[in-house]
């Protein structure tokens, strides 16, 4: 494989994995107001929302480990190194901004 072809291979994982992270982010939502319709207390979402940033590294692992393996199995290896990359970076990100709040 070309330096080339595993640089945009390396871009798509991350793309992918952005586009991952704004899918699990509309299923949070979803399920934070499906729960407040069901309990209708006004802060139940703004909880399930809250908790689901916080712990944004922990939910992460249980779509990119199997994306990673499935990249794998397929021989895409700049995507999954993407992927990987993306992973690391939001893990950084969710960590610090962790860290700010907790002060």
């Amino acid at each position: 494989m070309s330096p080339r072809n595993e640089i945009i291979g390396i871009v798509y994982g991350i793309l992918l994995l952005l586009g991952m992270h704004f899918l699990a982010g509309i299923i949070i939502f979803g399920v934070g107001l499906l729960v407040f319709e069901i309990t209708h207390s006004p802060y139940i979402y703004l909880t399930i929302w809250a908790g689901s940033a916080v712990g944004l590294f922990l939910l992460q692992l249980l779509y990119v480990i199997p994306l990673i393996l499935w990249l794998r199995r397929r021989q895409y290896l700049g995507m999954m190194k993407g992927v990987i990359i993306g992973a690391v970076i939001t893990a950084l990100l969710n960590g610090g901004c962790f860290l700010l709040l907790q002060r």
